[in-house]
């Protein structure tokens, strides 16, 4: 009998946080439904996205937190 998994069993595949039996069980159910196989292939590439991700903080940001940073020195002196 196949077990049924959730989108949570898939990611932590993807991120190799399972057990070696859990690993298994996904690999023969990827190879059955293609419904999980489809939302496996759309996580791993939501994954891959993320992973190339260019993210750097809007230069707004950054002077806001040197603001901030600049202001509690004041408040010490």
């Amino acid at each position: 009998m196949i077990k049924t998994f959730t989108q949570t069993d898939l990611v932590r595949y993807l991120y190799q946080e399972i057990t070696e039996e859990e690993s298994q069980e996904i690999d023969r159910a990827l190879l059955c439904d293609n419904e999980l196989k489809s939302l496996f292939n759309e996580l791993r590439s939501m994954m891959d996205e993320i992973d190339t991700a260019d993210l750097q903080p809007s230069p707004a940001t950054v002077q806001n937190i040197l603001s901030y940073s600049r202001s509690l020195q004041e408040k010490q002196r």
